[in-house]
């Protein structure tokens, strides 16, 4: 491990290692948020995901139970309980309602394990694993926005999955698509905040 990676709490962690990389552009802007985020209605697929694991095993018990527990059937209850599975889980994640919209074409991937840093003069989305541990920097941002591209913001959504409060908001760009992301709930109170301070920022040029 480095130097720079030893006893550096997250926070200065994640944002000492965006200063190396608006240092390596000739950006000289101020880190002001670093927040952990996810696909909005991720909580929602993977709970979806467990549910239907959990279908999946009990319908391969009973065709076990079915086939008397012998037999050359038998190496197929794995297929069974995966195909009885994925096919709860997904008409679940049919169902279920993404308050800020699902994502299109246009949108752009945001990675599953995100951290989404608000500096003086953008937005930055970053895979954490893009962050590295035993490196000082990252090597690249899986989006980078100046703010003046950042059309509005919607009003944040709270969504609640399995006991759990999330909160999904979409950020508009004049390109025509969105950020639509989801704060997982360690990150709720941190995510609200950059919301409201990337509103005030871009609240003369939005529109």
């Amino acid at each position: 491990m480095t130097q720079d990676s030893v006893a550096i709490p997250a926070k200065e962690f994640y944002a000492k290692r965006t200063r190396h990389y608006l240092a390596e552009r000739g950006l000289d802007e101020q880190v002001l948020a670093a927040v952990s985020i996810q696909p909005a209605g991720q909580s929602q697929d993977t709970m979806n995901r467990s549910i239907g694991g959990a279908v999946g095993s009990v319908a391969g018990g009973v065709a076990g139970g079915a086939l008397g527990g012998g037999g050359q059937g038998t190496e197929m209850l794995p297929l069974i309980g995966s195909k009885v599975g994925r096919s709860v889980a997904n008409g679940l994640n049919a169902g279920r309602e993404v308050p800020v919209g699902r994502a299109t074409w246009a949108d752009g991937q945001l990675p599953k394990n995100g951290l989404l840093v608000l500096t003086s003069g953008r937005l930055l989305v970053f895979s954490k694993a893009a962050m590295g541990l035993f490196s000082a920097k990252p090597k690249t941002a899986a989006m980078d926005i100046p703010l003046g591209e950042v059309s509005g913001v919607s009003e944040p959504v709270e969504v609640r999955v399995a006991g759990m409060n999330t909160v999904q908001v979409a950020i508009g760009l004049r390109s025509g698509g969105a950020l639509r992301i989801e704060f997982p709930m360690v990150a709720v109170k941190n995510g609200t905040a950059l919301v409201a301070e990337l509103v005030r920022r871009i609240a003369p040029t939005a529109g």
